[in-house]
């Protein structure tokens, strides 16, 4: 690989590559993107979105996601240019993924079915704190080992849950760990049964009022499923630290997507922060939406100061038949301008930060329409397999 990477080799030399970043940037356009980049590669590829909404399959022309991989199907151009190309997508269902944990750390079948029966699992899961991240991480790590795919891509939730999604098993292992668990879970073993007269008498008041509301043994239950849970810890935790170990690897890459407002680069910024303080491997930014000026050189000065020579404002008149239609011309082309070039201006400290961190930086230009369909999808893929020096507008 160059000192510099392309997204090329990026995708040719990981197993999983992250895409983070704030919500409404088009992250999930990206990751689709770097699907079909790594697919025509060769490598089978999956994509795989912990984002509920249908986006990714809008993007990659499909009716339905689901919990297991289903096959892109490519238009027959592409076939016939790219050969067989393997590329499949997924929605995450954490859910599942998480009885399917529960399946494979349990000792027994016993002791699966207390957990899996069990009411405080099946209608509080929260109490494992982290569990729908953990349980996506989980899913991203299965993929990966799975031998079905070269390369994994994954698409996160917007910023505010994309957190929650890298902390989680550092979380899950600290509530495991924690002292609460412990103050419930061994005087149970001990007793060998839940007892309220473990707990101090204002709890003990408050467990009791909510058995009588409720209408179930909620101490029972909730005492089973802590007893439960606790035999599953060792494997929650072995296999949380396999995950981190994974996340923060030589086999990841990080990509960063983020929008050319003043707003996005902000806060793609203080993700920066974030990322670079759980010293995950940041390889590229991908600023998407950019509104950029055709060509290789900036707006001319006279557009932007709009000093169209009378000649020139003449010559545009005749062509249109309409001296009034040629100046509603002149500004919008002069306001897009404007726009580009306050584009370009906000990205700068992206752009500095890739060169000084050596990952590569692609600006991905405004579309037309909504990426709805492959079509679309492959003029994205095009933006990311150009260098920013060559990259034209759509």
């Amino acid at each position: 690989m160059s000192e510099k990477p392309t997204p090329e080799e990026i995708v040719g030399s990981h197993r999983i590559v992250v895409c983070v970043g704030t919500g409404g940037v088009g992250k999930t356009t990206v990751s689709a993107a770097f699907g079909m980049l790594a697919a025509r590669r060769g490598l089978r590829t999956l994509v795989l979105t912990i984002d509920p909404a249908r986006r990714l399959a809008d993007a990659l022309g499909i009716e339905t996601l689901g919990n297991e991989p289903k096959r892109v199907r490519l238009p027959a151009d592409a076939l016939e240019a790219h050969g067989d190309i393997e590329l499949h997508a997924m929605m995450l269902d954490p859910k599942g993924t998480f009885d399917g944990l529960i399946e494979r750390f349990s000792p027994n079948e016993d002791i699966q079915r207390q957990i899996l029966d069990n009411p405080i699992y099946q209608h509080a899961s929260g109490a494992l704190s982290g569990s729908g991240e953990y349980a996506a991480m989980e899913k991203v790590l299965e993929m990966s080992e799975s031998g079905d795919f070269d390369l994994v891509v994954v698409d996160t939730p917007p910023a505010q849950h994309v957190l929650e999604f890298l902390d989680a098993p550092r979380r899950l292992v600290e509530f495991l760990d924690s002292r609460l668990v412990k103050l419930l879970v061994h005087p149970a073993m001990a007793a060998g049964r839940w007892s309220v007269r473990m707990f101090q008498r204002p709890v003990q008041g408050a467990l009791q009022l909510l058995e009588r509301v409720t209408g179930v043994g909620f101490l029972e239950d909730l005492s089973s499923f802590l007893l439960a849970i606790d035999d599953l810890s060792d494997g929650f935790k072995s296999r949380a630290a396999r995950i981190e170990s994974t996340l923060l690897g030589p086999q990841t890459a990080f990509v960063l997507v983020a929008g050319p407002s003043r707003e996005a680069t902000r806060n793609a910024g203080v993700f920066l922060d974030h990322l670079e303080d759980m010293r995950a491997r940041l390889r590229g930014v991908v600023i998407n939406r950019i509104r950029q000026w055709p060509g290789e050189e900036p707006a001319a000065d006279a557009l932007l100061r709009d000093e169209i020579p009378g000649a020139e404002r003449r010559q545009l008149a005749d062509a249109l038949g309409d001296a009034n239609a040629a100046d509603a011309v002149i500004d919008a082309v002069r306001d897009f301008a404007c726009v580009a070039n306050q584009d370009t201006r906000n990205v700068e400290p992206l752009t500095r930060y890739a060169e000084t961190n050596r990952c590569f930086f692609r600006r991905v230009p405004e579309q037309r329409r909504d990426v709805h369909d492959l079509d679309t999808l492959d003029q994205i893929t095009a933006a990311l397999a150009h260098s920013e020096e060559k990259l034209a507008s759509p």
